[in-house]
């Protein structure tokens, strides 16, 4: 379906439940969750959730995996994922890549194509991020967190009517984020070894293509 991460808008200290901004970046701000496809377009974004939530939490409450969950269990829909890095579960319908595989392996391979394919999302913020600046994470909104959220939505919206004229001035604006992943360490689910089992399936299929 497209490529999913989250990415973090800068906030002045709330005077409301401070800790619940600080991030593990050392300053204050939203953690929003964008999901992309493989042209750039914002499918998806949710900025509920201060910057000391972890991707995987916002993941969890949010009604889009919500709504994939639902489409497995109840509507046999099981040909459909996200990309998502090490800091999301894995599950039939979010796959991640392997952890620590050897060089050269089968698994490696698989997490190259799988970071090949991703990258698009951290491209789509960058330029989100890029072309309006109250998102980039140097800035320091003055507004309240419902507010800024508010914006963050509106940017996106912004941000495909771009896409959808062919707005050529987005590649200028590009600027890719220093990425930290913090491992996902879930427990093991009844979900988490389906996913294992539909990511072996792809992981083979793609080295019979090569």
């Amino acid at each position: 379906i497209g490529c999913i991460d989250g990415t973090h808008f800068g906030l002045q200290k709330p005077t409301l439940n401070e800790h619940m901004f600080f991030n593990r970046k050392g300053y204050h701000s939203l953690n929003s969750m964008i999901i992309c496809d493989h042209e750039y377009r914002i499918l998806a974004i949710d900025s509920k959730y201060g910057g000391a939530a972890h991707d995987s939490f916002v993941w969890k409450h949010s009604a889009q995996r919500k709504f994939l969950e639902e489409q497995f269990n109840q509507n046999n829909v099981k040909n459909v994922w996200l990309l998502g890095d090490s800091g999301y579960p894995l599950e039939p319908w979010c796959l991640t890549p392997f952890r620590n595989p050897e060089e050269g392996s089968t698994q490696a391979r698989f997490n190259e194509a799988h970071s090949k394919a991703r990258c698009v999302v951290e491209r789509t913020i960058g330029i989100l991020k890029g072309r309006w600046k109250i998102l980039s994470n140097d800035k320091r909104s003055r507004y309240k967190p419902e507010k800024m959220a508010q914006f963050g939505n509106v940017c996106a919206a912004l941000h495909n009517i771009c896409i959808h004229f062919k707005d050529a001035s987005y590649c200028r604006h590009y600027a890719s984020e220093t990425i930290n992943t913090e491992v996902d360490m879930g427990n093991e689910t009844h979900l988490t070894k389906i996913g294992h089992k539909i990511r072996n399936q792809i992981m083979l299929a793609l080295e019979n293509t090569i």
